[in-house]
């Protein structure tokens, strides 16, 4: 597993650089990781090197990250159930707690192909808006006191 690693990283041209959490640099094409010696680890280095090859990295947090664990499932030599397990558990952990993240856009659209993997990682829809209907209604109140005739303090 380590050996394809490396094997991605110099065909696509990635540095890959070792650090105890896994982080993607986009600007500079690198991805820090763990060694690889686990299945738990090499989905882990996949991950990363799909912040830099998968769908949807222009996206917000959940959907961005949906996107990178999607490359990591196509890209790898075998996905395990371990390997299911830690997605769900790291992916999981970014749907729980999208409020504490400033830069979270919330959960996508129910059409969005993000889905499919937040639905593998266990994540169900919730009560709360889409990300484009939030980002919709933060744009009208920004708009509020702007318009003609009205006072922007009050």
């Amino acid at each position: 597993m380590a050996g394809h690693i490396d094997v991605l990283c110099a065909y696509h041209g990635i540095r890959l650089r070792r650090r105890r959490r896994g982080m993607a640099v986009y600007e500079s094409r690198t991805i820090y990781v763990r060694p690889v010696r686990s299945d738990v680890t090499y989905a882990e280095a996949l991950h990363e090197i799909g912040h830099l090859l998968g769908a949807w990295q222009d996206a917000g947090v959940i959907v961005s990250e949906s996107g990178a664990w999607l490359w990591a499932m196509r890209n790898a030599l075998e996905w395990t159930p371990a390997m299911d397990r830690a997605m769900a558990k790291w992916l999981g952990s970014y749907v729980e707690t999208q409020d504490e993240h400033p830069e979270s856009d919330g959960v996508p659209a129910l059409g969005h192909p993000a889905w499919k993997v937040l639905r593998r990682a266990g994540a169900r829809p919730t009560g709360r808006r889409p990300a484009e209907a939030r980002a919709s209604a933060a744009s009208s109140r920004s708009l509020r006191g702007k318009r003609k005739g009205t006072c922007p303090a009050g």
